[in-house]
């Protein structure tokens, strides 16, 4: 579970949860539902490990508990949430916390869930990810029924519910999904890619424990909806197994084929770049582009010199810009000035104005004069632009009144007030007198823009 719990936190909290918005048409409960219900306790009452700790009597809480044993977090495991809470590193309360909600059976959960309400909203969601990923795997449809009474927080847990299920008993997970999508619809609608779809969840959950019987679930499901799980499905495998996963990609349907073969590329080339490459050039030659796109920007996250030399032996198109952007996005992790200088040299306009706010923002942090000097020689346009509001975002060091100049520079009008605004409260934090001075006096703040800068309200 805490495999679960922790790769699930990183998509949370990147992303403030806004990937994680599901469908309000959860109101009553089907008999299919109710069924699901009873097989899902009583299949995870019946079997060992994970599934089996929730003991209706609670007498596994009570053996976990007995002794006070100090878990890995340094807490005693006897610690009441209150104490556990009031810790003041969060990593040592994180696992506690896990370690905590481990220990809880499955009577206890509803009380425990109570709790989050007297929290802020940031620790509802992280604290409320973890709980409810645990309560999922004793009583996934316990779990369910009580996200529908916590409002908009409810709404972020769900897809942790469903995803800790799918964890433990993939096929009641599965069951359940496939009767009540709507209430998942929302799930992988935000980011770059898309986040995970409910039903790509599901199956990414089931392919660690059977691959086999994960993808042909994935298969039964139609349309993209389908073609997605598949891909799931075989990118989970091929994190571990790529030539496996390659191997059972041979025999699904064109449409599902070109999703699965790029999540393998990407997965494989992380392991092994000979092996990816010599499988790419076996596929069909209208889907070889692609997945070598895919192969280069996994390849970009272990070798990321090696993938600069790749992907100038593509062909130009989306899947080269996007494979170039995520080479000139690791490069400048460590060097973001050789990542600008390999960016204007091979990379065309689409793909400098996609990557130039993320290369500066890891400049700045290295070296935020040739950051500055860089932004600043960029062309007068929206490259500028972006270059010199990423400058003035991630720049909390500089003189403010020379940051503020530079924020108004900017020909863009919303990423100009931003910048101006949140130079101004820096500034305000620094030196609240001047900054006021500067603000009221200035031409360049409207009424509105003054009033939020001020901390005056909302300027509505």
């Amino acid at each position: 579970m805490k495999t679960v719990i922790l790769v699930g936190l990183v998509g949370v909290l990147a992303g403030g949860g806004a990937g994680y918005f599901v469908g309000k048409g959860e109101e009553g409960g089907s008999e299919s539902a109710q069924s699901a219900d009873s097989s899902a306790r009583g299949s995870l009452m019946s079997r060992g490990g994970r599934g089996g700790r929730g003991d209706k009597d609670g007498s596994r809480r009570g053996q976990k508990r007995s002794g006070d044993r100090v878990t890995s977090s340094g807490i005693n495991s006897g610690e009441s949430y209150e104490n556990i809470v009031a810790q003041p590193i969060q990593t040592g309360r994180l696992k506690a916390l896990i370690d905590y909600y481990l220990g809880l059976s499955q009577d206890e959960f509803a009380a425990e869930a109570e709790k989050l309400s007297d929290l802020p909203f940031d620790e509802q969601m992280l604290n409320g990810y973890l709980l409810f990923t645990s309560w999922a795997e004793a009583a996934p449809m316990e779990a369910l029924d009580h996200a529908k009474s916590m409002g908009r927080t409810g709404m972020f847990v769900r897809p942790a519910i469903l995803k800790g299920w799918a964890a433990s008993d993939p096929a009641g997970a599965a069951a359940y999904y496939e009767e009540n999508k709507q209430q998942f619809a929302m799930m992988g609608m935000m980011g770059r890619r898309g986040g995970s779809s409910a039903a790509g969840s599901i199956a990414a959950e089931w392919a660690k424990q059977d691959p086999d019987g994960a993808l042909e679930w994935a298969k039964s499901l139609e349309g993209r909806e389908g073609s997605r799980a598949a891909a799931s499905v075989l990118a989970s495998l091929a994190a571990t197994d790529p030539a496996k996963a390659a191997e059972m990609s041979s025999g699904m349907d064109v449409e599902e084929i070109g999703r699965a073969n790029r999540a393998i590329a990407r997965e494989w080339a992380k392991k092994d770049w000979g092996a990816a490459e010599g499988w790419i050039e076996s596929l069909p030659e209208d889907q070889r582009g692609r997945a070598m796109g895919e192969a280069i920007e996994g390849l970009a996250s272990e070798d990321v010199n090696l993938a600069a030399d790749k992907v100038m032996g593509m062909a130009e198109g989306e899947g080269r810009n996007r494979a170039m952007e995520s080479v000139v996005e690791s490069m400048a992790r460590e060097d973001a000035a050789k990542a600008a200088r390999w960016l204007e040299a091979n990379g065309n306009d689409e793909v400098q104005e996609e990557v130039t706010r993320d290369l500066v923002s890891n400049w700045v942090s290295q070296d935020r004069d040739a950051a500055k000097e860089w932004a600043l020689a960029r062309p007068e346009g929206e490259l500028r632009d972006s270059a010199v509001a990423s400058f003035v975002f991630n720049d909390d060091s500089g003189n403010p009144r020379e940051n503020m100049e530079l924020a108004a520079s900017v020909g863009d009008e919303r990423s100009r007030q931003w910048g101006m605004t949140m130079t101004a409260r820096r500034w305000m934090a620094e030196d609240r007198e001047a900054a006021t001075a500067y603000i009221q006096s200035s031409e360049m703040f409207t009424d509105r823009m003054k009033r939020r800068a001020l901390g005056r309200g909302r300027g509505r």
